[in-house]
C-alpha cells in the first residue's frame, strides 16, 4: 500500500472527526495510546473468528488484536493517511488477511447485507448526536450476519484540556454521561443479547493530536450478539 501523508481536514459539523495530520511522523504506536485496559483484556479472552470490520479504526490502536484472532479484518476510516499508517505498521505476517477501506461512517456503508461475523468500534461513536448515532447503528445491523457480534468501546464523561488549560470539544458532540450512554445503548440494542460493562477512568496525554490535549473519561464496553430473526 502507498504511504499516504496528506492530512485530511476535520469537518466536525459534517461528522468528519480527524486530526488533520501526517500520521507517518507520529511514530510506530497509535496516537491514541495502547487502549483501555479492560477492552484489551476482553479482546484477549473473547472468541473472535470469521470476517470482522474494525469501524473507524484510525491508525490501528486495536487492529492487531483483531488480526491475531479473526480470519480476516477490514479496517475502515474516513482518513486515508491513518489507514495507510495502520497498513505499514502491521506485521507482514498478518497483511494477507487485512484490507483497508475508506468511507464516511455517517453515510451508507459500502458493504452488502450480512457481510460480517463481527464489528468492532472504539473511540468514535460517542462523538455523534443521537439521531446520527441511530443511523450508524442501522447500518451496523444491516451488514452484520445473524448470530454476529458487535463490540463497542464507548467513551463517556469526556474532558479534553489543552496545554493552555482550555476545554476542547468537537463540533456538536453530545458529551454523554455514563448513565446516558448505558440507557442509549440498551435501547438501540434491545433486540440483541447484550452485556454492558463499565470501564475504569481513563487518563492519557495525547501529544500527537491536533491540538495536543490531556484526556480523561469514563466509558462503557458493549458486547451485543445479533439474534436470528
Amino acid at each position: 500500500m502507498e504511504k499516504i501523508t496528506k492530512p485530511l481536514d476535520a469537518k466536525d459539523k459534517a461528522g468528519i472527526f480527524t486530526e488533520g495530520i501526517n500520521y507517518f511522523v507520529t511514530g510506530e504506536n497509535s496516537i491514541w495510546g495502547k487502549g483501555d485496559k479492560e477492552t484489551l483484556e476482553f479482546l484477549d479472552k473473547e472468541e473472535i473468528k470469521g470476517k470482522w470490520l474494525n469501524l473507524a479504526s484510525g491508525d490501528g490502536r486495536y487492529n492487531l488484536n483483531l488480526l491475531k484472532k479473526a480470519n480476516f479484518v477490514v479496517a475502515s476510516d474516513i482518513d486515508e493517511s491513518a489507514l495507510s499508517k495502520l497498513w505499514h505498521t502491521t506485521p507482514e505476517e498478518y497483511r494477507n488477511k487485512l484490507e483497508t477501506k475508506v468511507f464516511d461512517i455517517v453515510k451508507p456503508f459500502p458493504f452488502e447485507g450480512n457481510s460480517f461475523d463481527g464489528i468492532f468500534c472504539a473511540g468514535t461513536l460517542h462523538l455523534f448526536p443521537v439521531e446520527v448515532f441511530k443511523k450508524i447503528i442501522k447500518e451496523i445491523d444491516r451488514i452484520l450476519k445473524p448470530g454476529g457480534k458487535i463490540i463497542i468501546d464507548f467513551a463517556t464523561d469526556i474532558k479534553r484540556i489543552s496545554s493552555e488549560g482550555k476545554l476542547i470539544t468537537f463540533g456538536d458532540e453530545p458529551l454523554y454521561t455514563l448513565e446516558e450512554a448505558k440507557i442509549l445503548l440498551k435501547e438501540l440494542f434491545k433486540d440483541y443479547k447484550t452485556m454492558i460493562n463499565e470501564l475504569s477512568v481513563f487518563e492519557e496525554d495525547f501529544k500527537a493530536c491536533n491540538p495536543p490535549y490531556k484526556f480523561t473519561c469514563r466509558g462503557v464496553l458493549l458486547v451485543a450478539e445479533k439474534v436470528n430473526r
